[in-house]
């Protein structure tokens, strides 16, 4: 009879009582993969080709390691296998790692970045980021977390932002002809971006290795757009954020760096206002005060009380001659007298003062406005100097487009054939005659060449 069934945890227990004792000391090499931290402990997966373990270093251990392990490394780890029972895992608990030398991926990497900065595509002149952006380009995962945070940081910094998503796989095969077409998509003038943010959520080297392909890195070189890249967190570096204009820690830096904080703005602008409201007020009062000083030193402010008290002596006088003597001629004299004090009446030169005064306001704010202006003149300048290279690239595509489209129409030219020597042989009715079986015996056909044609009868 077969023996009784065992429970899973007993089984697991048979198995940790038989393997932990004959490997409680023991010495491990392979490369470092998927390092992570989780509270006061590390993990990590020591792989090789076909084979991966699992390891843990535990708080109380990390100070006795004479090298702390780094994704890449390659390492002699040291210490005893545990079985976890409840999750059934097989852990080595390292107490001891020892540099190995640089693991293969590492080493390829170190290669690749040689070999591009060798041709320079690392040491190109980086382009300032647009300081209002009206649109940025995302180049990133649907569904995955570098672009909730994208999303997340640009609604809180700028709401009105308008965001255009170009999906493309983070990782695998299809990594990198994805992202290729996502980035000469989403830099087309078409789209009207300011700039783009290619993104990507944190992972182990070998999650990471489509971004250090060169063809992706030379079409990040190449983008006609400041580009910025967030892959992975901060200590994780691909070639990419070596050729790209900025390289963020996280996507969430990423979009940070690429959008303005209207917080910021608005106060930046309260301050700006209040400013020049000052100004304008100390301009004002420095016009008040000298048109109080050319009043009081021409004497005009009792003017007007003394004028006015002439008036009121003409008026009187002029009614006293029209009621005495009732004289027709008197009225005109002093009617014209009126009219010569009304033209004298300082409140004329007050107007004339304050409309000077009002002129001189409009000139303020035109050049307070004419300030203001001179603000964007780097950024004019700035565009300027980038527009004549792009549009050369712009150009010079559509040159070899054009050339291609030309060896393409030319291939296909039907008259091809019959400069190298060959004839078409066309039926009466002028269709060509592609199989000697379908010709019938005296049958008439046209025969025709580069410079003409002639008329033969099949035997």
């Amino acid at each position: 009879m077969m023996d009784a069934p065992l429970s899973v945890k007993r089984l697991l227990e048979q198995i940790k009582a038989r393997i932990e004792a004959p490997f409680s000391a023991v010495c491990v090499v392979g490369e470092v993969s998927n390092l992570r931290t989780s509270g006061k402990h590390w993990y990590f997966t020591l792989k090789e080709e076909g084979a991966a373990l699992q390891c843990a270093v535990w708080g109380s251990a990390q100070r006795l390691l004479q090298h702390s392990p780094q994704n890449g490394d390659r390492v002699v780890a040291k210490g005893s296998l545990n079985l976890y029972v409840a999750g059934g895992s097989l852990t080595l608990a390292v107490t001891s790692c020892e540099k190995a030398g640089v693991g293969d991926l590492q080493a390829q990497l170190r290669q690749l970045e040689a070999e591009l900065r060798a041709e320079g595509w690392f040491d190109r002149p980086r382009r300032p980021l647009p300081r209002f952006p009206q649109r940025l380009g995302v180049v990133a995962a649907l569904g995955g977390a570098a672009l909730r945070d994208v999303l997340e940081v640009c609604a809180k910094r700028a709401p009105g932002l308008d965001l255009l998503l170009a999906p493309a796989a983070a990782q695998g095969d299809r990594c990198v002809p994805e992202n290729l077409l996502a980035l000469q998509e989403i830099q087309d003038a078409h789209w009207g971006c300011d700039a783009i943010l290619m993104v990507r959520g944190g992972g182990s080297l070998e999650d990471f290795w489509a971004f250090n392909d060169p063809r992706l890195v030379r079409a990040v070189a190449e983008c006609r757009l400041p580009i910025v890249t967030g892959v992975g967190h901060e200590i994780d570096t691909t070639l990419v954020d070596l050729a790209a204009d900025f390289r963020a820690a996280t996507p969430s830096h990423a979009a940070l760096l690429a959008t303005p904080d209207l917080a910021t703005l608005r106060s930046d602008l309260k301050g700006r206002t209040q400013a020049l409201v000052h100004k304008i007020q100390w301009r004002l009062g420095g016009l008040e005060t000298t048109l109080n000083l050319l009043i009081d030193s021409r004497g005009l402010e009792a003017l007007p009380r003394r004028l006015d008290r002439s008036h009121e002596r003409v008026a009187t006088l002029l009614h006293r001659l029209q009621t005495t003597h009732g004289a027709m001629a008197a009225p005109g004299r002093f009617s014209d007298l009126h009219q010569r004090l009304h033209l004298a009446h300082p409140q004329r030169r007050l107007d004339e003062v304050s409309y000077r005064l009002s002129m001189l306001r409009q000139r303020l704010l035109h050049q307070a406005r004419a300030a203001a202006g001179e603000l964007d003149r780097p950024r004019l300048q700035d565009s300027i100097r980038r527009l004549e290279p792009a549009v050369t690239r712009l150009l010079r595509r559509a040159l070899q487009r054009t050339e291609l489209l030309n060896a393409n129409l030319a291939g296909l030219d039907p008259k091809g054939p019959l400069k190298r020597g060959f004839a078409l042989v066309l039926d009466a009715q002028g269709r060509p005659m592609t199989s000697a079986a379908s010709i019938k015996s005296g049958e008439v056909a046209r025969l025709q060449w580069l410079d003409g044609e002639r008329t033969a009868r099949m035997d």
